[in-house]
């Protein structure tokens, strides 16, 4: 019998597997990490705070303050994929952990598809927390359009992960990259209309900010929740129906994928997989 007979070739798991397996790692570690409960707590706290908002109505049925929470469910995997990603990536940068990973053979995707996974998966959660807030709230309903409401996680998820992965060559240890990542965190949830409604800005500064990564989930998440088309601002909104109101979310979701392209291509560039030091 020959060698090659004798020997038997060993397939690697695929990609898919890889981020599966990878995803249920970082679950495991996120579920061990005190911060980053933190940043899972910070959605939650700010829907809190926009139940003590003035009830003026925005759309029928919704007013100021619970547009503004469902603002701030859009805005869940903004504070998780910022703040968690840019802090556990640069401590394993520098921990020498992400080198052995790629000195091993794991991919770029793998790596990165394991955190936004985990990130898709804990702001689904706190969504989640949000949405029975919203039911426990006199005239609360569930969304009209639940996949419209996923789909504003998950495009949120892949691009605020890619962000906080942006932001980790500007760190030198995780301590620096949380105050690296505060700052346009917090310049994101002012943005995204989860703190303060964005209905007070003029009709042609809301149009520019609404290219501003974090309103499009939302927008989103609203229109979801509301049935209207408040793309580009909630006054005037008009009810539409299922597959019209996706027509009216398609420049949003359009906006997010040019984002996620833009990001991916700076992670892919400029990502630092050795330490600093």
């Amino acid at each position: 019998m020959t060698t090659t007979d004798t020997v038997r070739t060993r397939r690697s798991p695929g990609t898919a597997r890889q981020v599966l397996r990878l995803t249920r790692t970082e679950f495991t570690l996120f579920v061990r990490y005190k911060t980053a409960w933190m940043f899972l707590a910070l959605p939650l706290f700010f829907a809190l705070m926009a139940t003590q908002q003035p009830d003026d109505e925005i759309v029928p049925g919704f007013g100021m303050g619970e547009m503004t929470m469902i603002s701030m469910m859009g805005a869940a995997s903004l504070m998780l994929g910022i703040g968690h990603a840019s802090n556990v990536f640069t401590a394993r940068r520098e921990a020498l952990v992400l080198k052995r990973l790629r000195v091993s053979g794991v991919t770029q995707p793998v790596v990165f598809g394991g955190v936004m996974g985990v990130v898709a998966v804990f702001s689904l959660l706190a969504v989640l927390l949000m949405a029975g807030l919203m039911l426990a709230m006199p005239e609360g309903s569930p969304p009209r359009d639940p996949l419209m409401a996923l789909a504003s996680v998950l495009l949120g998820s892949v691009a605020f992960t890619l962000l906080g992965l942006a932001l980790t060559p500007l760190a030198t240890n995780s301590e620096t990259a949380q105050l690296v990542a505060m700052v346009p965190m917090m310049i994101l949830v002012f943005a995204s209309g989860g703190i303060f409604s964005l209905e007070f800005l003029p009709q042609d500064v809301r149009q520019y900010v609404g290219l501003i990564p974090s309103v499009p989930p939302a927008e989103l998440m609203q229109a979801a929740y509301t049935g209207y088309d408040v793309f580009g601002g909630a006054t005037g909104a008009e009810e539409k129906g299922y597959l019209a109101l996706w027509a009216a979310a398609l420049p949003s979701i359009g906006i997010m994928l040019a984002w996620i392209a833009l990001l991916a291509l700076t992670v892919h560039r400029f990502f630092r997989w050795d330490p600093r030091r």
